[in-house]
């Protein structure tokens, strides 16, 4: 939902000022490493996709679930198996936040 003034009176209207389109990645795997992470992100770069942010990941490799939110136009697939290059990690998409669709 995204507001904004129109003529002085405040308006309700289905978007988002995150940009054209982002979206909100659920990545699961048994103790994520850092290394694991760095080759996710690479491969969201690779796709096309802007990394605009990371959500979970613990420092000493115990997280099970991280989130990354990516922005681009391109549609993420999500992956049950071996997501992003990872052996055993599965991505699910938690939100969607589509400007075009919006409209």
């Amino acid at each position: 939902m995204s507001f904004g003034p129109t003529t002085l009176k405040p308006t309700a209207d289905t978007g988002n000022g995150l940009g054209p389109r982002t979206q909100i990645l659920n990545v699961a795997k048994t103790n994520i490493t850092r290394a694991e992470l760095t080759t996710m992100i690479q491969a969201l770069k690779e796709e096309g996709h802007t990394v605009a942010g990371v959500d979970g990941y613990t420092a000493d490799d115990q997280a099970d679930n991280v989130q990354i939110a990516v922005q681009s136009t391109i549609t993420y697939v999500a992956d049950s198996s071996n997501a992003l290059g990872v052996t055993g990690a599965a991505s699910t998409i938690l939100a969607d936040f589509d400007q075009a669709r919006a409209q």
